[in-house]
């Protein structure tokens, strides 16, 4: 993490014997042991929190992709129940809108031009 070798840590430790003292040594060290106990169980716990979050939130990205793919579906439904004859009613005519669409294909389906292959030369 620091990336601190075994040399740094017994400078580290010589530095710190000499200026607190051998007395206030083991207390010292039991408390930095205690605190980096602490900071590990700490960062720890945000980490099962993140992992936790992260999951919810991927399943509610899964669930909202499903909601738009069942809201396609019904816009489908929706659009071709007025063209599906229910239990002997005919069934209802398009609207302006669609029967203009369809006439304007028919047209360009009219005007297209020959196949190479049937064109004669002339």
């Amino acid at each position: 993490m620091f990336d601190i070798g075994f040399l740094e840590i017994v400078l580290i430790t010589v530095v710190a014997l000499l200026v607190v003292g051998p007395s206030e040594f083991p207390g010292l060290v039991r408390n930095i042991g205690r605190g980096l106990g602490k900071a590990r169980a700490f960062l720890s716990s945000v980490k099962s929190d993140l992992d936790y979050e992260i999951d919810k939130a991927n399943e509610i990205k899964q669930l909202m992709e499903k909601e738009a793919e069942i809201a396609r579906l019904h816009e489908i439904i929706e659009n071709n129940a007025a063209t599906v004859p229910v239990q002997g009613k005919p069934a209802e005519e398009p609207s302006r809108v669609e029967k203009s669409d369809e006439l304007s294909q028919a047209e360009t389906d009219q005007e297209s031009p020959q196949p190479v292959s049937d064109r004669r030369p002339t």
